[in-house]
């Protein structure tokens, strides 16, 4: 099993969940975001590392892994858990303009983190991106997210096909309302909780022929 996990997007609810549970699973863990001070969270004696960097580019991206190589001499395997907040509103209301910005934010990052990082990983390692259950329906005046999350996990798919050799790569499709740090108060029973989200991204790096994927889904049953 992989034991150096790079998590980009660590302070939102679902990369904070998979950094703590990877961490309480015993993996040494490095926390990335764009905000050098949300990451401040971390400094509570918890031993998961930080770094700063985007994935704007792929250029930035591939700053990002080396500058993740210091903490713990290297990176066995990588939880991508970026998005960005978008508006609501039906799609003729969206300009073109708008659009992209939606895609660069939330879609080109995770495919500049897998051209950047898949093939630098070891050849036992493995990338995973967290991706929606709306892919496969569409919430009221949100048929964007919709789109962009099928396109996100077509993208996984493409590149699951495409790979020849070396890292392992899945998505993991989140089929479930997360109970994370700015919905505890509001959280239902049937929530996944965020650490939960950890342990099992840990399950996938433990044992991926049981998780052949390339797209895993998981939810509350």
């Amino acid at each position: 099993m992989p034991k150096r996990l790079l998590v980009i997007g660590a302070c939102g609810d679902i990369g904070q969940g998979i950094a703590r549970g990877a961490r309480a699973q015993g993996l040494s863990v490095i926390a990335a975001d764009r905000n050098a001070e949300r990451l401040q969270r971390y400094a509570d004696g918890s031993g998961i590392a930080t770094i700063t960097g985007d994935l704007a580019s792929e250029e930035a991206a591939i700053a990002m892994w080396e500058t993740a190589q210091a903490p713990f001499g290297g990176v066995d395997a990588v939880a991508i858990a970026v998005n960005a907040p978008n508006a609501t509103k039906p799609l003729m209301d969206w300009t073109g303009d708008e659009m992209t910005q939606v895609y660069a934010t939330n879609l080109l990052t995770h495919f500049n983190a897998i051209k950047a990082m898949l093939r630098r990983l070891p050849e036992n390692g493995m990338l995973i991106g967290i991706g929606g259950g709306t892919a496969d329906f569409i919430l009221r005046d949100m048929a964007q997210l919709s789109m962009l999350q099928a396109a996100q996990r077509m993208m996984y798919r493409g590149f699951a096909k495409e790979r020849k050799s070396g890292a392992q790569i899945r998505e993991l499709m989140l089929i479930s309302m997360i109970n994370g740090e700015r919905k505890r108060e509001i959280a239902q029973p049937d929530w996944v909780m965020d650490t939960e989200v950890g342990a099992h991204i840990c399950a996938i790096l433990a044992d991926p022929e049981t998780f052949a994927g390339p797209v895993l889904r998981l939810e509350f049953t």
